[in-house]
């Protein structure tokens, strides 16, 4: 059971064992580098699994988020895509940056913006696509949401990436 929950957390690199042990552990060292109680921007981990189409496998983010005014954020991010399968093709792993804006009413925020995937694959037609979220907050530090990745049917292929996350604020 231990070892294919490590090889569902290994696919979202793929280097080798001591690689791999040593970006999860700079991932570690750098949320307790930014964890703090309160801070002018919040920078949120996010872990998850991807789902759908595209098939399932984990995914690790990490947003920074700016309040500009009247219920109004700026985020920008990244986002490992664990390998996956699709129509029985394995797919590799990839990786995105992403930037938009965001608000919020009561407890449920939504996005928009802009995000770059650094491989075109089975799954992702373009390196160009849009992304969108929702998230409920559900407490101060974590909230749950959907993030959606793709390219709006501008490029063959289109099936796109979508991922059910976790999020805490570290700040």
């Amino acid at each position: 059971m231990l070892a294919k929950i490590w090889g569902y957390v290994r696919s979202l690199v793929g280097n080798g064992l001591g690689a791999t042990i040593g970006i999860f552990l700079f991932i570690l060292v750098l949320c307790f580098l930014f964890w703090r109680p309160a801070a002018a921007a919040d920078v949120d981990l996010s872990l998850g699994s991807s789902f759908g189409h595209g098939g399932a496998g984990p995914v690790l983010g990490l947003d920074v988020h700016q309040d500009i005014g009247k219920g109004t954020n700026v985020f920008a991010g990244t986002e490992l895509w664990g390998s996956t399968q699709y129509d029985g093709t394995p797919v590799l792993n990839n990786w995105d940056w992403h930037a938009g804006i965001e608000t919020c009413r009561w407890r449920v925020c939504g996005r928009i913006g802009a995000d770059f995937v650094q491989r075109v694959d089975a799954i992702t037609g373009a390196h160009t696509n849009f992304n969108l979220g929702l998230f409920y907050r559900i407490s101060e530090r974590f909230s749950i949401g959907v993030v959606h990745i793709s390219d709006a049917g501008t490029s063959d292929p289109n099936i796109g990436r979508q991922a059910l996350l976790l999020s805490y604020s570290l700040q």
